[in-house]
C-alpha cells in the first residue's frame, strides 16, 4: 500500500474483516511504496465471530522474516517483502493459518552479516517466531547457518541465497531457490551458441559470497565446458565505483566477451563502462545480477545481456499474473526480481507445514513445533507455487527449472525454450 494510504500504527482498516499494522516507524525506505520502514511488521487479522474456532492455540500464528530494505540488497529485500506482505493478506482474507491470524514479524537486515544475525536471534529468542522466510544474501545465510543446529534450532528458508553448498551447513537451513550452478548452466549455454565468443574475462565482487562463489569458481568452469579461454579474472570490492581499470583490461586483452559475478549495481556500472570505453562485447551474469534495476540502471549498454533467474514474473499461468499484479502495485509500479515470487511461496508452505503436521501454537511446544514444521519442509515434493512447483533436493534447496534472460529492446524476455 502507498505510503498516502497507509493506516497509522494500531488504527485499523476500514473494512468487514480488519486488516491491523503494528510496528515501530523508522525512517523511510528508498521508493518501496508499501514501506515506511517498519523494524516490525505484524498482520494481525480479527475474527468475525464466536462461530469461527480456531484450530490453533495463541491469537496469531508468528512468522518471522528477514529483508534487505538497505544496503546493496534493497530492491531484492523490498520486492520480498512486499511480496510476503501480499501473502499474509491472502492467508488473512481467508481464516489465516489453522484458523488464526498470521503475523508476519520483520526485521531490516541491511545487507549486513551482523545485521543478520542479530535480527534471527531476536526473531528466535524474543518473538518465538515459529519459522522464519530469509535472509536473501548468501553471505548472511552462510553467518546464521552454522549457530541454527546448536543453538537456534529454527527453520530458516532464504528466498534468494544461491552460492553452492549453504543449506548442507545445518538440517535448520533450507532454501526456496535455484543455486547459481543451477541458474548458470543453461543460461551461458545459450549466451555461447548466440554470441560464440573464444575468449572472455571474468569481473566479480571479492566481498560478496555469491558473486565470489560465481566468479572464482562457477562461470569459470562452465567456460571451460565450453572450450573458451579465460583471458584474465578481475576483481573488485563491492563499494568500488570506478571500473575503468578493469575494462581497460579486458578491452587490451581482445576480450570477445564478459562474465560477471555481480549484484545489479556493480553489474550495471561496469556495463555503462565498458560501452564508454567502446568495447561493445556481450555480458553475462548470474544471480544477484538479474534485479531489474540492471536494467534500469544500464540503459542502453544492458541490451542483449544474458543473466539467470529463479523465476519468471511474465509467466503466463494465471495464479503469476495475479501475484504480479498485487506486487508490483506495493512496489509502487516496479517489477520484482525473483525474491518477490520465492517469498511468496515460503509462506504459504509454511502455512502448509503448519497446517498438516499437528502444530498446536501453544508457547510449551514451540520448540517441538519448530521441528515438525522443519520435517515437513524436508520431504516437500511439487508443492504448488508461483515461482514454480517447491521441491527440496538432499541438502534442503529448491530443485526446478530457470529462465534464460535476455535483454531485448530494454526488456527481461525469457529464452528459454
Amino acid at each position: 500500500m502507498s505510503s498516502a494510504g497507509a493506516p497509522k500504527p494500531g488504527r485499523p482498516l476500514k473494512s468487514d474483516r480488519q486488516l491491523l499494522w503494528k510496528g515501530i516507524p523508522m525512517r523511510p525506505i528508498g521508493n518501496l511504496a508499501s514501506s515506511v520502514g517498519l523494524a516490525t511488521v505484524m498482520f494481525v487479522m480479527a475474527p468475525t465471530s464466536d462461530a469461527e474456532a480456531a484450530k490453533l492455540a495463541g491469537r496469531s500464528v508468528k512468522i518471522g522474516c528477514q529483508v534487505s530494505l538497505t544496503g546493496k540488497g534493497t530492491e531484492w529485500g523490498q520486492a520480498a517483502k512486499a511480496a510476503m506482505e501480499v501473502a499474509a493478506e491472502e492467508i488473512n482474507a481467508k481464516d489465516g493459518i489453522g484458523g488464526i491470524p498470521l503475523e508476519l514479524i520483520c526485521y531490516d537486515t541491511q545487507t549486513l552479516e551482523s545485521e543478520a544475525l542479530k535480527t534471527v536471534s531476536r526473531l528466535v529468542e524474543r518473538d518465538k517466531v515459529l519459522a522464519i522466510s530469509g535472509p536473501c544474501f548468501s553471505s548472511e545465510f552462510e553467518t546464521i547457518a552454522p549457530q541454527l543446529d546448536a543453538r537456534l534450532k529454527t527453520v530458516i528458508m532464504s528466498y534468494c541465497s544461491a552460492k553452492p553448498g549453504l543449506s548442507a551447513m545445518s538440517k535448520w537451513a533450507f532454501r526456496n531457490t535455484l543455486t547459481s550452478d543451477k541458474q548458470l548452466t543453461p543460461v551461458v549455454e545459450a549466451w555461447v551458441k548466440e554470441y560464440k565468443p573464444k575468449k572472455v574475462v571474468i569481473i566479480y565482487d571479492a566481498e560478496d559470497a555469491v558473486s565470489k562463489a560465481e566468479g572464482a569458481i562457477i562461470l569459470p568452469a562452465l567456460f571451460k565446458k565450453h572450450g573458451i579461454e579465460i583471458l584474465d579474472m578481475l576483481t573488485y570490492r563491492t563499494k568500488d565505483t570506478d571500473y575503468s581499470a578493469q575494462i581497460t583490461r579486458a578491452k587490451s586483452l581482445g576480450a570477445q566477451g564478459i562474465g560477471l559475478g555481480s549484484c545489479y549495481q556493480n553489474a550495471a556500472a561496469i556495463a555503462k563502462e565498458a560501452h564508454k570505453q567502446g568495447l561493445t562485447v556481450p555480458i553475462i551474469g548470474g544471480a544477484c545480477a538479474s534485479a531489474p534495476g540492471f536494467i534500469e540502471i544500464a540503459g542502453k549498454a544492458a541490451e542483449g545481456a544474458y543473466m539467470s533467474t529463479a523465476a519468471w514474473g511474465d509467466d503466463p499461468r494465471p495464479e503469476v499474473q495475479a501475484f504480479m499484479k498485487k506486487v508490483v502495485a506495493k512496489l509502487g509500479g516496479k517489477q520484482p526480481p525473483y525474491s518477490g515470487p520465492r517469498a511468496y511461496d515460503i509462506v504459504f508452505a509454511f502455512k502448509h507445514c503448519i497446517e498438516t503436521t499437528g502444530v498446536t501454537n501453544k508457547p510449551s511446544d514451540l520448540y517441538s513445533d519448530r521441528d515438525k514444521i522443519r520435517e515437513c519442509l524436508q520431504g516437500l515434493k511439487k508443492f504448488p507455487g508461483v515461482a514454480g512447483e517447491l521441491t527440496m533436493n538432499e541438502v534442503r534447496d529448491g530443485v526446478g527449472v530457470t529462465a534464460i534472460l535476455k535483454v531485448v529492446n530494454g526488456k527481461y524476455t525469457n529464452i528459454a525454450k
